[in-house]
């Protein structure tokens, strides 16, 4: 540690602490530490240096003792790549961590000892044109899954393996490249955030050759999403459509801003009203990317001109999504009638020719913009259809990102719950 130029040496730990929030936080010991005048002055925090083996790790102490010889600190961002290997380092396998993942049934099973017990192990492969990536259950998951659904916090439940398709090995830029993808991917899966965290690269013989450290981003929560753990082949279909997409830096970056946005949205307990309203940014952000950049079926001021609900039926037609209200939101089936009966008197007109003024992308943003605007006059007429609408919002969003990656495998559909039945995507012929 070099404070205002004085350097301190001593042992050093990098830790995940999981409490109270998860963090990598490195723990520094130093005997003979700076004079408490020093660690107290105002220039601290920002003159203060913490560098491990060499490696400097840019950051804030979070808590130290009067003569700073027992110091956390706080690295600025994660994650961080670690002090064994650089962006250069080559490696032939990478394993990483999963903290809080999906209890999902494996494409393929084995099993493992536990004491007097055997366990059965759940796998899926992931497997692209680059990449082979297995996914693991632990003898622990189950336990730590009743855990979490009693205690909430963290537990980890998965672990998982990268390797190039081919065998090569790869660097450590392209490793940190795979995980981000991975994480986006993951993420989209779960419903929730799920980082690939910790990860250990190994070179042909099996030595540690390069690291990264980070935590998991959020505790257990249970969330809805399109994927049905009972079926893992769904994940395995989906993985290399969605790499193939990623592999495009415009779509790498529309995915990586829907995924986010859709992350935040799909936690009720954030909002059903923010969700609604983030969830319509993320449709309208695809549809431009798909309808306009893609498939060029309008230009750029064609498509800025449209109304909100015009830009989703643009991308829903294209995809084969249907702008019927569906069923099973019945509140919105009668919402949608009164509008289309004028019991509801909109602010302004749809404008476009052929599309209904009680489809699905019209109710929607009529809800949305009745959130947003102060002065509409719509505003707190939606109450009671909210939570069908931020439901219907979050099929129409994963249904769009499934359809743009090119996936036509089955779904869990978040509208019949109650079912609990995969079902086949609607533009599946």
């Amino acid at each position: 540690m070099r404070i205002k130029g004085n350097k301190y040496s001593g042992r050093g730990e990098v830790r995940l602490d999981l409490l109270p929030k998860a963090k990598i936080n490195l723990y520094g010991y130093f005997e003979g530490g700076p004079v408490q005048d020093e660690s107290a002055s105002p220039e601290f925090k920002d003159g203060t240096f913490f560098s491990i083996d060499g490696h400097q790790i840019e950051g804030f102490p979070i808590s130290h003792d009067v003569c700073m010889e027992n110091v956390i600190w706080r690295p600025k961002s994660e994650p961080i790549l670690g002090v064994v290997g650089d962006e250069s380092t080559q490696m032939s396998q990478l394993t990483f961590h999963l903290f809080n993942f999906v209890d999902f049934n494996g494409t393929w099973h084995t099993w493992e000892q536990s004491g007097t017990m055997k366990q059965l192990i759940h796998h899926i492969d992931l497997v692209s044109d680059e990449w082979k990536i297995e996914l693991k259950s632990l003898i622990s998951t189950q336990e730590n899954f009743k855990i979490l659904k009693e205690v909430g916090g963290y537990q980890l439940t998965h672990i998982g393996g990268i390797q190039r398709s081919g065998g090569a090995p790869f660097s450590g830029k392209e490793a940190y490249a795979c995980l981000k993808a991975l994480r986006f991917f993951l993420s989209f899966v779960k419903g929730g955030w799920c980082e690939p965290v910790c990860a250990v690269g190994f070179d042909g013989t099996g030595n540690r050759v390069w690291e990264c450290w980070s935590a998991p981003r959020e505790p257990w929560c249970e969330l809805i999403s399109w994927f049905d753990c009972y079926s893992g082949d769904q994940m395995a279909a989906l993985f290399p459509c969605f790499i193939k997409k990623w592999a495009n830096d415009d779509w790498a970056e529309t995915l990586h801003e829907v995924i986010w946005w859709y992350m935040i949205a799909n936690d009720s307990s954030r909002g059903i009203d923010a969700g609604i309203i983030l969830t319509q940014a993320a449709i309208e952000r695809l549809s431009y990317e798909y309808v306009v950049k893609e498939k060029q079926l309008l230009t750029k001021n064609k498509f800025n001109k449209l109304a909100a609900s015009e830009k989703f039926c643009s991308l829903f037609s294209s995809v084969g999504l249907p702008s019927d209200i569906p069923k099973a939101t019945p509140k919105l089936c009668q919402y949608a009638k009164k509008i289309k009966d004028k019991k509801i008197k909109a602010e302004e007109e749809i404008k476009a020719e052929g599309i209904k003024c009680a489809s699905a992308p019209h109710v929607l943003t009529k809800i949305r913009n009745s959130l947003v605007h102060p002065e509409n006059k719509l505003r707190r007429q939606f109450v009671e259809v909210y939570y069908e609408a931020w439901n219907l919002y979050l099929w129409y969003l994963e249904m769009s990102v499934l359809a743009v990656c090119g996936y036509s495998g089955t779904y869990l559909n978040r509208l019949k719950l109650q079912c609990y039945r995969s079902e086949d995507v609607p533009w599946k012929k």
